[in-house]
């Protein structure tokens, strides 16, 4: 519509502008005198009185001689100019806006008829036209516009010709989704204003919201930037998500994209390799060529010192040993042991004594810890029992989280850095 009313301002420029006010007509003249190149043949123009549609004021001609006979007109009677004539009431008459809103909205005399798997919809092409950049650019325009339902469902469709209908439409929630692939799809730009609306609202949209957005938005490129954007809405629902059939269908992009996020909400460090495994476990034999990419979203240096120590030797799962006796993880592993046992001798520790504000405090730029009770395996991270943390505990607490309320996930703490809750081994 925007670009019509432009379109139409751009015209008027060129076009003689009738008085202010004033309604109009447009007309197409044709000239039945032309005889010369000189003289116009035809010619469009607003007209907003009715004696200007006397060719005579439109073309240039020559006089015809005048008749010796000569009519009352002629001899300078005028009828036209009645006194009084405008002070007599006029008629009312039904608004025009009014009798096209009815004949809109109750689908009088439609011009165009929309197919979507033999459904065939009775629409105004007007009405279409002002909202769809689709239809506006359809050219030829057919009797019948066919569309294909995995792009505009039959629903859809039904929902976004309402909505255009509407002076206040609303959405449902349970319809978004269909809507908004469908406005992609015929470019309904003030449509996907209205949905991103919803999305980027987080009292709509965030955690469990956003999860679930997320799954029901799955394989269909016109949503993959909504999901991107769900992604980042899942920070303490994480490993709820983790604990689902769903999870495990979850792409490698977003896998990688999710993982990587200093927003998401875990009890250590270790559950982040425990998440790798789940993922890579579903389909190992396809998914083993992605370790790489998911190796390096792992932050061994957050793990817990006595943790790295024992891991490579107590795990028994099969999946997550091979991993440890990679090259690469085992580099890694070291590396990470290295970095913190400098640190603690920086901070003039003698011997192997683990000092527990300097271990916390680097954790502070790194994820969002939480403290789960359900938690089989939590403990401080200085706490030597860390230790015992193994891949068979990580499956039992999601076990756990898959029996617990909907909204269990909201009612997990977040640890406090600066005064982080020591487990009970170390009270």
């Amino acid at each position: 519509m925007d670009q019509v009313m432009k379109k139409h301002e751009e015209l008027g420029q060129t076009q003689a502008q009738p008085a202010s006010g004033e309604l109009t007509c447009s007309v197409h003249f044709v000239n039945p005198g032309s005889s010369s190149e000189d003289e116009l043949g035809s010619v469009t123009k607003l007209v907003s009185k009715a004696e200007d549609l006397e060719l005579e004021h439109v073309f240039k001609r020559q006089s015809a001689d005048i008749a010796k006979n000569r009519s009352l007109f002629e001899f300078g009677h005028n009828f036209e100019d009645v006194r009084d004539w405008m002070s007599i009431e006029q008629p009312t008459k039904i608004p025009f806006k009014s009798v096209l809103r009815y004949m809109v909205e109750n689908h009088l005399k439609t011009t165009v008829k929309i197919e979507i798997n033999k459904m065939y919809f009775n629409c105004h092409l007007i009405v279409l036209q002002a909202y769809s950049k689709y239809f506006m650019e359809l050219n030829p325009i057919p009797l019948v516009v066919t569309l294909p339902e995995e792009k505009v469902s039959q629903k859809a469709f039904m929902l976004v010709y309402k909505w255009m209908l509407s002076d206040k439409p609303s959405l449902e929630r349970k319809n978004i989704i269909p809507v908004f692939v469908a406005a992609t799809y015929l470019r309904v730009k003030d449509l996907l204003f209205h949905c991103w609306k919803y999305f980027d609202d987080r009292n709509c949209f965030n955690e469990a919201s956003a999860c679930v957005m997320y799954v029901e938005s799955k394989n269909n490129l016109a949503l993959d930037v909504v999901r991107n954007l769900m992604l980042t809405r899942i920070q303490k629902f994480l490993l709820t998500f983790v604990a689902t059939s769903d999870f495990l269908e979850v792409p490698l992009k977003h896998l990688v994209y999710l993982l990587s996020s200093n927003e998401i909400c875990v009890n250590s460090e270790v559950e982040i390799l425990f998440i790798i495994v789940r993922w890579l476990g579903h389909d190992w034999q396809r998914r083993k060529s992605n370790v790489q990419s998911l190796i390096n979203c792992i932050r061994f240096p957050s793990m817990p010192l006595w943790y790295l120590l024992c891991v490579r030797r107590v795990e028994t799962h099969n999946l997550v040993r091979e991993l440890l006796n990679s090259s690469n993880v085992d580099a890694l592993i070291n590396q990470s042991i290295s970095q913190i046992t400098s640190k603690m001798y920086e901070q003039k520790q003698e011997g192997f004594i683990l000092d527990y504000d300097s271990i916390t405090k680097n954790l502070q730029q790194s994820r969002c810890w939480i403290v789960d009770e359900a938690c089989p395996y939590y403990h401080h991270i200085c706490c030597p029992h860390t230790r015992d943390i193994d891949f068979k505990r990580f499956e039992s607490y999601l076990t756990t989280l898959q029996q617990q309320p909907p909204d269990y996930w909201s009612k997990v703490e977040l640890l406090d850095i600066k005064n982080p809750r020591k487990c009970k081994c170390m009270q």
